[in-house]
């Protein structure tokens, strides 16, 4: 038997054995290496025969060891003919042997061949249809690595080839092959820009001369610290792109790290990659504030096309032509969708929408930021407009963008004036004695009339996002003049309504503990009991208070957008039940006074800038929150006119209760009122759909971003993109540093032991407002800078954190954490 370490003879050798007589060509660096002949071991040890250790004759091993000279640990490693092919790599089929010593080279030589006769090879091979091939034996120097990892010339999953995707871990290779370690991951793009995203490393494969390959912990500095250095990842990154340019192919390598020099160990075609299929990336980092857990089928096809059409509006009002309108509908379309039970953005139509915009980059940049969305959706299909009429349709909106600044606070109160006139309208319909036609109607005239006239807020929402993006990049560029950062200059307007409801409550609780009688009334009865002695003493004025917070207050709720919420108008109870948990707590009076000056060394054209902007962010911003109340009140009227379609159906015996209507469509219940229902079976309906979204209730919450190619429910939605690193950081978004206990919640409803905590949650909306005033600080697991807590703990000055990843499995009652409402970051001080 002869073994090879030149190209002279290659033909027989595997695809991997090739390959890397390629990358010594080419210039790389590769650790030293010979090849045993899979033709070759094959004539020995006979055709169709297992390669045994009295095969291999001493002789012929002392040869090779002559020829590695000094070197005494080698990897071992299979090189099949069909080995590392661009249809099938063969990952993981045949054997590979690391940190093997002189006297255990036979067998590790046996080991690595006969594997290409197991049955897991000769499966694999079946499946794709092709031959596996006799398999080579690579004898290559093991580098006692500092850091390995694999890169990508292409993102594999997605199929982007503009970027270039690196994994790395300490020590060696194996760890992250076989999927046991936390890997950094490092995104470059075509520019250079590094993206990091840095794992937790605990733990790390190191060789050993006796044991082989052992596990060691990992230092406690270098645990969340980045394993390759930025010149180490753009090094990597450009000889990935020069090896994609001389193989001809889009590559991912195996490589390893040893006082600081780069070695590649291996490199094959990324096996195929999909550059042209259609995917999605979903994200609900933000949505989840209006729809959290599972939303029933009647709330969203309620809203997916009120999206749609009112997106087409402001598209319009910002100056996009109808034909451009027209030419995306699709995309207006399907800006929603439901996965499993859960509201998702679909982020190729908002990215889409935003291309149709003028300033496209600087657009998604803020858009980012007020939805939360931790990494950009690149649109392949995105053209930047040129020519002559690209020219003037830029100006067009520029004109357009100025006119409806201008004209903003108008809009504000031109529909507010509209939308009162709207709902005293729809008061004069009586919907509580209505018949299921007549309600039919009612909505259809309410959504019509909202649609048309719901301009205002989503142009507010769109300068929100504008004015808050150029607010933050102002002060980014003048941090020297700047006492603070942007959420200490948006807090304490005191205009924010949201913060009404809080108050109302407080002063209940305050009237409540003055008053003795009231207070053994609240400590001895159930809150069913409070309630009837309410409606049996209105004239009381504890009664009056809380009948006037229910008139103002009901539709203001946890979950308020979902249809099938039961808010407190509907079961005042579940009110009296807060209340009854807050009677005893002490309510946080942060003083929301505080000065924000400026140091006196800002230039005066400057300070007028300044000025200008925090105006234009505050009241935009602001407002962006009192106008979700409106939408509050809308969303209430709809779920009273849906209710009493579902008691007019229950009467008529055609279903089982009258909140059976949820679990239908818009469509399907419209379809049967008038005559166009494809199915008359609503009961049958309704009965599968519960079960359905029962399952999908007990199911552990999705990763906030998903990506699905092709048929979206195919598969169970297994392509998820990865959220399992445990870092306590997230976006800051009012000061303060608070060390405390934490309390989950779940439910603004959990209230008990949670005075003066550190509240921790998932998610909230406007019906968390009254939790807030009872903790120190507030920890959200998603969310955005100008999510609902961002916007109402800056309102109430309370130390507060959003978008940060899995808070909410990382930290359980009673831990003792500190947290710092300026930079973001929290530290666990003691675990329960």
């Amino acid at each position: 038997m002869n073994f090879y370490h030149t190209k002279n003879k290659i033909s027989d050798l595997g695809g991997k054995a090739a390959k890397l007589f390629d990358l010594v060509d080419y210039g790389f660096n590769v650790p030293e290496f010979c090849v045993l002949s899979g033709k070759e071991i094959n004539q020995i040890a006979g055709e169709g025969s297992t390669l045994k250790n009295s095969d291999i004759s001493s002789d012929f091993i002392q040869s090779i060891l002559h020829f590695m000279g000094d070197c005494d640990r080698f990897a071992v490693r299979s090189s099949a003919d069909s080995e590392d092919g661009i249809s099938s790599s063969f990952a993981g089929q045949f054997v590979s042997l690391l940190n093997v010593g002189k006297s255990d080279l036979i067998q590790a030589i046996c080991e690595v061949y006969n594997s290409g006769f197991s049955e897991r090879s000769i499966k694999y091979a079946h499946n794709r249809n092709v031959l596996p091939g006799k398999v080579s034996v690579i004898i290559q120097k093991c580098i006692e690595a500092s850091a390995s990892g694999v890169a990508f010339a292409a993102d594999p999953v997605s199929g982007d080839t503009k970027l270039v995707l690196i994994n790395a871990v300490y020590g060696l290779g194996e760890g992250l092959v076989s999927g046991e370690f936390n890997s950094d991951e490092y995104k470059i793009s075509l520019n250079g820009a590094i993206e990091k995203n840095i794992a937790v490393k605990d733990e790390m494969l190191v060789c050993d001369k006796q044991s082989g390959l052992k596990k060691e912990k990992v230092s406690l500095e270098l645990r969340q610290a980045a394993v390759l250095s930025d010149s180490q990842i753009s090094v990597l990154a450009k000889q990935i792109r020069q090896l994609e340019k001389l193989l001809g192919f889009a590559c991912d390598v195996e490589f390893c790290v040893k006082d600081d020099v780069i070695y590649f160990l291996q490199v094959r075609p990324i096996t195929a990659l999909k550059t042209d299929v259609h995917y999605t990336i979903w994200d609900n980092s933000n949505i989840i504030e209006s729809y959290p857990g599972v939303t029933l089928p009647l709330t969203f096809s309620f809203i997916s096309p009120v999206y749609a059409a009112v997106y087409q509006q402001l598209c319009k009002v910002l100056g996009v032509s109808q034909k451009s309108i027209d030419d995306n509908l699709y995309t207006f379309q399907n800006m929603l969708g439901l996965l499993r039970g859960r509201v998702y953005y679909n982020l190729y139509s908002w990215y889409k929408l935003l291309s149709l915009l003028p300033g496209y980059s600087i657009n998604a940049a803020f858009m980012e930021k007020m939805m939360g969305v931790s990494e950009r959706f690149e649109l392949k299909d995105y053209k930047k407009p040129s020519g002559f009429r690209a020219y003037l349709s830029l100006l067009r909106m520029f004109f357009s963008l100025i006119k409806n600044m201008i004209l903003l606070p108008s809009m504000r109160q031109s529909f507010r004036r509209k939308f009162e006139s709207v709902m005293e309208q729809q008061a004069a319909l009586n919907i509580d004695t209505a018949d299921a036609y007549s309600c039919m109607m009612a909505y259809n005239s309410f959504e019509t009339i909202l649609v048309k006239y719901w301009k205002a807020p989503l142009v507010n929402d769109f300068y929100a996002m504008i004015f808050y993006g150029t607010f933050q990049k102002f002060l980014d560029r003048n941090k020297k003049y700047l006492e603070d950062d942007i959420n200490a200059y948006l807090s304490g307007t005191g205009k924010v309504i949201t913060v009404e409801p809080a108050e109302w409550q407080a002063d209940m609780c305050e009237y409540v503990k003055n008053d003795s009688s009231l207070k053994q009334l609240f400590f001895e009865l159930s809150a069913e009991e409070i309630h009837q002695w309410i409606l049996q003493n209105p004239d009381n004025v504890f009664s009056i208070k809380f009948n006037n917070y229910i008139e103002k207050w009901g539709d203001r709720c946890f979950a308020e957008l979902k249809l099938e919420t039961i808010t407190y108008r509907q079961d005042p109870v579940l009110l009296l039940s807060i209340l009854k948990q807050t009677i005893g707590l002490r309510f946080n009076r942060n003083d929301q006074s505080e000065s924000r000056n400026l140091k006196n060394r800002l230039p005066l054209v400057k300070k007028f800038i300044f000025y200008g902007l925090r105006k234009l962010a505050i009241t935009s911003v602001t407002e962006r929150e009192n106008l979700r109340f409106e939408r509050t009140r809308a969303f209430a009227h709809v779920r009273k006119i849906m209710l009493r379609i579902g008691e007019v159906l229950l009467e008529q015996k055609i279903l089982d209760h009258k909140r059976d209507v949820f679990y239908l469509g818009k469509n399907e219940l419209f379809d049967f009122i008038k005559g166009t229902a494809l199915s008359l079976d609503l009961r049958t309906i309704v009965e599968k759909r519960k079960e359905e979204f029962a399952l999908y209730m007990k199911e552990p919450i999705q990763s906030p971003r998903i990506r699905t190619e092709g048929i979206v429910y195919q598969n169970g939605f297994a392509a998820k993109i990865n959220d399992d690193t445990v870092v306590l950081k997230g976006i800051p978004c009012c000061k303060g540093v608070v060390r405390a206990k934490v309390k989950v919640l779940y439910a603004p409803e959990e209230l008990e032991t949670l005075e003066g905590c550190i509240m921790v949650t998932g998610s909230t909306d406007p019906g968390w407002v009254s939790v807030f005033p009872l903790v120190s600080g507030i920890l959200v697991e998603r969310g955005s800078v100008l999510s609902h807590a961002a916007i109402v703990s800056r309102e109430m000055n309370i130390p507060c954190i959003v978008g940060i990843k899995n808070i909410c499995n990382t930290l359980k009652d009673g831990d003792l954490i500190e947290m710092d409402g300026s930079t973001g970051e929290i530290k666990i001080l003691e675990v329960s």
